[in-house]
């Protein structure tokens, strides 16, 4: 008998507080650019009216690897790398202002340890990653810089922009 897909809606803070969620040595290169991340901002900026915003779909492989569970991206690795990025350049940016949100600053908080730790177990050995996840991060940083990125838009990003996380476990 086979067995059932595990599909869930996930707003962005729900995926990045994801336990053990890795990209695997086999996915190919990080090959997103600043135009493909522009383009991503752009769209959450347009959609910031709506009650949600679905931001496409990520697949998982749920697994056990020396008796740690496991979440590895199978598809959707470009997507999340990118939110993460942001996530991460968001909390960075609040670190050195001045607290005007303590809420949005507590949830930035709650995140902060899972994107970290991710990224701290990540191999982004490959040239072409490397040198894309360097400049999207500082493309992000000048998006997040610009005044019509508010609290409102980064309450979007976390609250109401949404995944749909399909589960497998082969």
């Amino acid at each position: 008998m086979a067995k059932s897909i595990d599909q869930r809606i996930l707003t962005v803070q729900q995926l990045l507080k994801l336990p053990n969620i890795s990209i695997p040595d086999y996915q190919r290169p990080y090959k997103w650019t600043e135009k493909n991340v522009t383009q991503l901002f752009q769209d959450i900026q347009a959609q910031q009216d709506k009650s949600a915003y679905r931001l496409g779909t990520i697949v998982l492989h749920r697994h056990t690897a020396n008796d740690t569970p496991k979440l590895d991206i199978v598809d959707g690795q470009q997507r999340t790398l990118t939110l993460v990025l942001a996530v991460w350049a968001i909390i960075e940016s609040r670190e050195k202002a001045e607290p005007i949100r303590p809420d949005l600053d507590a949830l930035l908080n709650d995140i902060k340890p899972t994107v970290e730790t991710f990224l701290g177990r990540q191999n982004f050995g490959n040239a072409i990653s490397q040198k894309n996840l360097h400049n999207n991060y500082l493309a992000i940083e000048r998006i997040i810089s610009r005044s019509e990125f508010s609290d409102e838009t980064i309450e979007f990003l976390l609250n109401k922009c949404q995944v749909v996380v399909f589960e497998l476990e082969n």
